[in-house]
């Protein structure tokens, strides 16, 4: 038989060939049917992740923007510079922050500050405000000084409203530019570091405005010393509280005789004052600042008169307590001024 031809197949292996089936199974319909489907199935997969990224953004957002805000307080804090572009609560723009100590109006000078000796946040240093215009302008008129920090926003009278009288002329020699001008005096104590800006009213008019950039007094604890008493005093009996008295504070100014303060626990301490009476004449309010910060707190309030004891010109007792470990500067004021400030560290 020929190798090339294949015999004829049996009846039964052509219906093995065949379709079992009478009619198409996999129809044109199927087909269509089975392509919606999974386009239906890719537009949902596609939804979830829309809605998934929709959840995920306002998780992203809120972190990236907690992350900006982290970064710009720590390079507010690293770098004072940046505090002189932007005011935070202080009203005004960045150029009305430039330190300045002459205000001029149309190119010419109109007034002039000069602050006693090395002032520092927390120390009374006086300043002289010499205003160009002649007493005979300004005799009977009333000047006032405000100032504003602006870090924090804290407003204060850095003078009260004072009658410009006829001893306030300041002629200056022949070759002074402040021939003819008026000078006023004032404490020129500011309780925190930073950028303060003043404004001299005239019968509530502006007069002018300056700039200083207030640098931060030591942190240094103060130091103890003893104070000096009369002969008298020096005859009590130790029993009784007698004399050398070792008090903490500033010598000839403020200090205190009492326990080392302790965060949250209120304890008694006598405070001993040095200065003319007028000066230790009025409201009397302590408060304090701890370092890094520019929050004031209020301490104590009472009042104060002259009461020479053990060598200071006034004593009187408190009950005071800081809130938090650390340092701290707690501030005199009388009437409002500044009279001074010493250094503790809390236990």
């Amino acid at each position: 038989m020929n190798k090339e031809s294949k015999p004829d197949r049996p009846e039964w292996a052509r219906e093995l060939a065949a379709s079992p089936f009478r009619e198409p199974m996999f129809t044109e319909e199927m087909k269509a049917d089975i392509l919606n489907r999974r386009k239906s199935a890719d537009l949902q997969h596609s939804q979830g992740l829309a809605s998934s990224w929709r959840r995920r953004v306002p998780v992203l957002t809120a972190g990236i923007c907690a992350l900006l805000l982290l970064t710009a307080v720590w390079g507010w804090q690293a770098f004072p510079a940046l505090r002189q572009l932007v005011p935070l609560k202080g009203p005004g723009s960045a150029s009305e922050w430039t330190p300045h100590t002459l205000y001029t109006e149309n190119g010419e000078p109109r007034l002039q500050v000069f602050a006693g000796g090395d002032y520092a946040a927390g120390a009374p240093a006086g300043a002289a405000w010499f205003l160009m215009s002649p007493i005979e302008e300004l005799e009977g008129k009333h000047v006032r000084i405000t100032a504003v920090h602006r870090d924090s926003g804290m407003i204060l009278e850095e003078l009260a409203e004072t009658e410009i009288t006829a001893d306030m002329a300041y002629l200056g020699g022949p070759d002074s530019s402040f021939k003819d001008a008026t000078r006023i005096v004032s404490r020129f104590g500011l309780p925190l570091a930073g950028l303060w800006k003043f404004d001299l009213l005239i019968d509530g008019k502006k007069y002018g405005d300056i700039v200083f950039d207030v640098p931060d007094g030591s942190w240094e604890p103060s130091p103890s010393f003893v104070t000096d008493v009369s002969e008298e005093e020096a005859k009590i009996p130790a029993s009784r509280g007698a004399p050398p008295r070792s008090v903490t504070g500033v010598e000839g100014r403020l200090a205190f005789l009492g326990m080392d303060f302790a965060a949250g626990k209120p304890n008694k301490y006598m405070w001993h004052f040095w200065g003319k009476d007028e000066e230790l004449t009025g409201d009397l309010t302590f408060t304090a600042v701890k370092q890094h910060s520019n929050e004031l707190i209020d301490v104590f309030q009472t009042e104060i008169r002259p009461s020479p004891m053990y060598g200071a010109d006034a004593m009187l007792p408190s009950m005071m307590m800081l809130p938090s470990p650390g340092l701290w500067r707690i501030m005199a004021s009388i009437d409002g001024q500044l009279f001074g400030s010493v250094v503790v560290e809390v236990r």
